[in-house]
């Protein structure tokens, strides 16, 4: 199986998501992001949100051309390891959150209570994992 040029040594997405939007397959790309990392913890004193849009921003200029190759729609979801969500994170699971409801006959604001307690407890049990190991 040969790769596409257009993917080096790089891979443009951890999900690939067929058919998400008028047949258009979605390549998520998601990160976890700490701010309090020495490299970015005055960027993330000064603005809220800053190191998830930077996050959100470099994944763009990683990714996009090399979706767009292969007609992709990127898609970066960031989100700091406190939990808040970069915005093109949010907006996506915005829209998994209202399939969610269609799928399962909720109203959209229960499927997205039920859709970010779940991702909520994944972060926690990471976050704890990753505590573990430096123990």
């Amino acid at each position: 199986m040969s790769r596409s040029p257009c993917i080096k040594k790089s891979r443009p997405a951890d999900i690939l998501l067929q058919n998400w939007n008028l047949g258009r397959p979605v390549a998520l790309d998601i990160s976890v992001v700490s701010p309090l990392n020495p490299s970015t913890l005055a960027e993330a004193g000064a603005t809220v949100g800053a190191v998830l849009e930077a996050t959100e921003s470099r994944k763009h200029q990683a990714n996009d051309e090399k979706c767009s190759a292969l007609g992709w729609v990127s898609t970066p979801l960031a989100v700091d390891s406190y939990g808040a969500w970069g915005k093109e994170a949010t907006l996506f699971l915005a829209q998994v959150a209202a399939r969610l409801a269609i799928h399962k006959s909720l109203p959209k604001s229960q499927a997205s209570f039920d859709l970010f307690s779940n991702l909520s407890i994944c972060l926690i049990r990471a976050n704890a994992r990753a505590i573990l190991r430096r123990v």
